[in-house]
């Protein structure tokens, strides 16, 4: 008889405990689709897409020729050299990339890619890894794409 008791003491318990947890969830906003990009930031894009290809085919002119006159200053070909040498070592060598995302800003547009790496050990075992490049695009006052910043996140 007290084992049943006791039973029925736990129950009361937990079912009063639950009834007073009860609460309201408010439902979240939905998340906007992608935003749909302009004839501009298409532009912008595919010049990104051409800097992004540049870097992974370890062409340096082509990379720095794509850059704005600042950007070509501070980042010449030996700090392409050094960068790409860096991502690579750590990373492993780029073998696919794909467009994942523009990010609404008032001045610029950061576009984001996914890039895909292979790193070989010395078994010539494979190890995938996975890393965003994001690049910072707009228009001069000329209206000309020029890339205005870069880098691995």
């Amino acid at each position: 008889m007290k084992t049943v008791s006791r039973f029925s003491a736990l129950a009361a318990v937990l079912l009063a405990g639950t009834v007073s947890a009860c609460t309201t969830i408010r439902e979240l906003p939905t998340e906007p689709a992608d935003l749909e990009l302009s004839a501009e930031q298409t532009e912008e894009r595919e010049y990104s897409r051409k800097l992004l290809e540049a870097f992974l085919k370890n062409d340096a002119s082509g990379f720095i020729s794509m850059l704005s006159p600042e950007m070509k200053e501070e980042f010449g070909k030996d700090k392409f050299e050094l960068s790409r040498k860096v991502i690579t070592e750590t990373l492993g060598e780029p073998v696919s990339f794909s467009y994942v995302t523009a990010l609404e800003h008032i001045a610029i547009t950061p576009y984001i890619w996914k890039v895909r790496f292979v790193l070989k050990n010395k078994e010539d075992k494979e190890y995938y890894s996975e890393a965003l490049f994001r690049v910072l695009a707009g228009h001069d006052t000329k209206g000309e794409v020029v890339i205005v910043g870069f880098n691995f996140l």
